[in-house]
């Protein structure tokens, strides 16, 4: 994989930066949701954009996210609050973010091999000499420890001819304003004595980016001082102009704030100004998104009584299918255990027409002697199984939309499919036996959901609750629905909730008087009646499909 991947990225190395920023340019749709933009000094790319992007003669960083993803919900603002502070680097770090939501994107984040999200990845200028064409992991999300390792990594490579540099000045190299930049020539070059094992030059530099007629350059030899005529003393800071005269400065403290501070006054006095910072982002307006058929579908879907659509659970097993099932590099054992129970479920069980049914029939049956099987390949399979049917009618949410953009949308199918499963499987002629929707919940969360933290906490939830003591179809019913809370009352008033769908204890009062005694216990008998009544098959409404026919 590594091998292939090497061989497309080495292949676009030669396309020109302008080039290469016309296609990132081309690629963005105004109308496409995403948690980043342009203003948060975030640059959204896919597929076709990301290994142009990685051709860029400067260092980037890549989040890799899935938009339904709640920790990458979570993790934004404090990524938004961080690249906006790194946008001084620009002269030399881009930042990039890819949705392996996308199903555009799905060969693109197993070709990186992303299991986790939210990941950051770091690449450095020169793809050629990259050790790991996957780029270097930054682990965690602390935005402290993610800047101090940036710093670490950009400065560790170079950045061509005027542009800035890292390594430490020798002596007797003293000529330097050679590496001029024709728009913008170097008229002023800071020194900076860096003890040993101290970063206060390489902070420095970092903090003076906007200033283009400057360059930083790092000393860790006291005595090159003299070189520009300077009389050695325990001085450390000292600036040079073109004309070869020299002077210190005197920084409040030994810190690369102040030496900043003290280089940025001894420039502004001289009128010459830094670039200036990001302006502030505008607050988003959702009105767009809530376009006609959406608000149509939201005051539907808003309207009692509560109703489950057949277009949820369709986009369910499509993003399934398309995109979370095929992002593994290799699937064997465990793995492709849980991905054969997947498919059998849906085989049996599913809500999808006929040319889906024959679909699900034909892709069980060809994984059933599988020993192992490439993510890549059972994309293919997937693809060549469905040409020439019409299996997937709905091309967006309903009883899952969101009345804001990334809100809602796959989590809440996902939830809904496994609810409608477990009234389904509870059906004569009981295909499977007790349990096995909850099992296979499980291994979905555990090997294919693209959201870390969610599969994590439900893999918890599901040691805590004891989920392979259930002994009914009737006690998994249950079990999902009491997890589900759970979820439920974990992330009610969480940045991923949707105001005008709020994270209940369900079913509200509303939709099942009898639900609750007079205490607001729940009365599990009942709460069993409403969840086969609303999940079955019967009920589920086609609202949102262009039509009924062909389904059974």
């Amino acid at each position: 994989m590594i091998r292939l991947l090497k061989t497309l990225l080495y292949g676009l190395l030669f396309i020109s930066p302008a080039d290469v920023l016309a296609r990132l340019n081309a690629r963005k749709s105004a109308n496409e949701a995403s948690l980043y933009s342009d203003t948060d000094n975030v640059i959204m790319l896919d597929i076709e954009s990301l290994r142009p992007a990685l051709n860029l003669k400067n260092s980037k960083l890549v989040q890799f996210l899935n938009s339904f993803c709640g920790d990458c919900h979570r993790f934004a603002p404090v990524f938004k609050t961080l690249s906006r502070d790194l946008y001084k680097w620009r002269r030399i770090l881009r930042i990039y973010a890819v949705d392996c939501a996308q199903e555009r994107n799905a060969q693109l984040c197993r070709d990186f091999n992303i299991r986790q999200t939210p990941s950051l990845r770091f690449f450095g200028p020169d793809m050629r000499k990259n050790d790991d064409v996957l780029g270097a992991v930054i682990p965690g999300q602390d935005p402290k420890f993610i800047s101090s390792t940036l710093a670490e990594l950009v400065s560790q490579n170079e950045y061509g001819p005027g542009q800035p540099n890292f390594r430490p000045l020798k002596a007797k190299d003293n000529e330097i304003f050679q590496d001029e930049d024709g728009e913008n020539p170097i008229q002023f070059v800071a020194l900076v004595f860096q003890p040993e094992n101290s970063k206060i030059g390489r902070d420095t530099l970092l903090e003076l980016l906007p200033f283009k007629v400057l360059t930083v350059r790092i000393i860790e030899n006291a005595e090159i001082f003299e070189e520009f005529g300077l009389i050695p003393d325990d001085q450390k800071l000292a600036i040079v102009d073109r004309n070869g005269t020299a002077q210190y400065l005197t920084p409040l403290s030994d810190s690369s704030e102040a030496y900043a501070s003290t280089i940025g006054d001894f420039l502004r006095n001289l009128n010459i100004q830094p670039d200036p910072p990001l302006p502030i982002a505008a607050a988003p307006n959702f009105t767009e998104f809530l376009d006609h058929q959406n608000q149509a579908i939201l005051t539907k879907v808003l309207t009692p009584p509560l109703q489950v659509y057949r277009a949820d659970l369709e986009q369910a097993i499509d993003k399934l299918l398309h995109i979370e099932l095929r992002k593994w590099v290799l699937l064997e054992g465990n793995s492709l255990n849980a991905l054969k129970n997947i498919i059998k479920i849906f085989r049996y069980l599913n809500p999808l027409n006929k040319d889906g049914k024959l679909l699900l029939t034909d892709l069980d049956n060809s994984l059933s002697s599988k020993q192992s099987i490439k993510g890549a390949d059972f994309g293919d399979l997937v693809d060549s199984l469905e040409k020439a049917r019409r299996v997937f009618k709905a091309r967006r949410y309903v009883g899952c939309i969101g009345s804001r953009p990334l809100l809602r949308s796959f989590t809440c199918s996902m939830w809904t499919l496994f609810h409608h499963l477990t009234v389904e499987a509870a059906k004569p002629p009981n295909y499977f036996e007790e349990g096995s929707i909850l099992k296979t919940f499980h291994g979905f969360a555990k090997y294919f959901f693209g959201c870390t933290d969610c599969s994590e906490h439900f893999q918890q939830m599901a040691i805590r609750r004891n989920l392979t003591s259930v002994k009914t179809h009737d006690e998994e019913i249950l079990w999902l629905w009491a997890a589900h809370n759970e979820v439920n009352a974990r992330i009610a008033g969480d940045s991923t909730e949707d105001p005008k769908f709020p994270k209940i204890q369900f079913p509200s009062a509303e939709n099942c008087p009898t639900c609750r005694s007079n205490d607001s216990e729940w009365r599990t008998d009942e709460v069993l009646k409403y969840l086969k009544q609303l999940y079955d098959i019967k009920n589920v409404s086609f609202y949102g499909l262009p039509t009924p026919q062909g389904y059974d």
